[in-house]
């Protein structure tokens, strides 16, 4: 299976202090849910910010075999869609604009939107169960209802990759289920998704790859097994009945 994103000797510290991400080695097959786990501050959301370009890091990052560095802004969002964990919009467009947005990387300069593209709004806002808030306010709506925004924006962008860091963290139960769902559905139509999660359970029906982020290092594991858990967050978990609790 090809590599969509390699990392090689890839080192970040915020302020010249110890490094965030130490020496860091990875390839993420193309085609595959990739899960990163790890504590609060163990650097999952700075990795992610590293891979879009946000952070200014030591080594390189080479997404779809073309180096980050290389990439236009314009370039990279035609590769990848990046659903940020602060999901704050001080903009009052509507659901329906915001989510318009994620087709910008294919439109040539001032083309306005065609009623084909319209179609592809609807089916996405549709798809994430949001097509009756597309004439409300971004900035008006719930938390989870925002994310679901974000969600069907980057589906619109129609991207390889599509990263997401923490996304079901303002998602109720249900909205959970369809988010890890529709990861699932992606996944089979060869799409890479990586993505934040601090619930393991989310993992347990996912065909996923697994890289725990502890002390500037990032390791894939074949089994999230217990004693895993115990190292990664410093307290006690069992498997019952197909399920982490906590003792």
């Amino acid at each position: 299976m090809n590599s969509i994103i390699k990392i090689r000797n890839l080192s970040f510290a915020y302020n010249k202090a110890i490094n965030i991400l130490d020496e860091v080695f990875l390839e993420f097959s193309e085609g595959r849910i990739i899960v990163l786990l790890g504590k609060n501050g163990s650097g999952k959301s700075t990795l992610l910010d590293c891979i879009f370009g946000m952070n200014n890091f030591s080594g390189e990052v080479i997404i779809d075999e073309k180096n980050l560095r290389e990439y236009s802004y314009k370039e990279l969002a035609k590769v990848l869609s990046y659903i940020p964990q602060n999901l704050q919009v001080n903009f009052d467009y509507t659901v329906r604009d915001f989510i318009s947005f994620g087709l910008n990387p294919n439109l040539t300069a001032f083309k306005k939107l065609s009623q084909e593209d319209y179609d592809t709004v609807f089916y996405y806002a549709k798809y994430c169960g949001i097509s009756h808030l597309l004439d409300c306010t971004i900035d008006k709506i719930s938390g989870g209802e925002r994310q679901l925004a974000f969600i069907a924006r980057a589906l619109t962008q129609n991207t390889k990759i599509i990263v997401m860091d923490e996304p079901t963290a303002s998602l109720d139960f249900g909205n959970q289920q369809k988010l890890l769902r529709i990861i699932k559905e992606l996944s089979k139509k060869d799409k890479t998704i990586l993505f934040t999660t601090h619930n393991p359970n989310h993992l347990v029906n996912l065909d996923c790859d697994i890289y725990v982020v502890k002390d500037g290092k990032v390791s894939k594991i074949d089994v999230l097994a217990p004693e895993i858990l115990r190292d990664i967050y410093r307290e006690d978990f069992e498997w019952r009945n197909g399920v982490v609790v906590f003792n």
